[in-house]
């Protein structure tokens, strides 16, 4: 999508299980049947697709740059401060996850150019975790 260029890339496991569609019972499975009191054998289809339509969502672009997660909130604001001073960002934010534990970020972004260049303006402090966080 180019108005939301990110994308999640899932790994699948070697051991991972999958449905087979078609099934085959064999000789030996059949003498077993045959002698066990087994009174009905059934195959379930247990695909959910029931020929529903599909309505695609718009996806609104909202994204966060979070610079980092203090345990006080002196911390954060001395943060924001340093932000402030030191970048052309003049509106960085506090969020307070817990009673011990806020996040200073840059945000909301509603487009991917202006995330772009805040981005690029906090890369001078060189910070490692930096991350970029979608708003659900």
């Amino acid at each position: 999508d180019s108005k939301e260029p990110y994308i999640e890339i899932v790994s699948i496991p070697e051991n991972s299980m999958f449905i087979a569609k078609n099934s085959k019972t064999y000789e030996e499975e059949k003498q077993i049947a045959a002698k066990a009191p087994v009174e009905t054998i059934s195959i379930n289809n247990i695909n959910n697709n029931n020929n529903k339509t599909k309505i695609k969502k718009e996806k609104k672009f909202s994204y966060i740059i979070k610079i980092g997660d203090f345990y006080f909130n002196k911390t954060a604001l001395i943060m924001t401060k340093r932000i402030k001073y030191e970048t052309t960002i003049r509106d960085p934010k506090i969020q307070k996850l817990d009673d011990n534990k806020y996040r200073v970020y840059l945000g909301p972004f509603n487009d991917i150019n202006s995330l772009q260049i805040s981005f690029n303006d906090i890369q001078i402090f060189e910070f490692e975790n930096i991350e970029i966080i979608k708003n659900d």
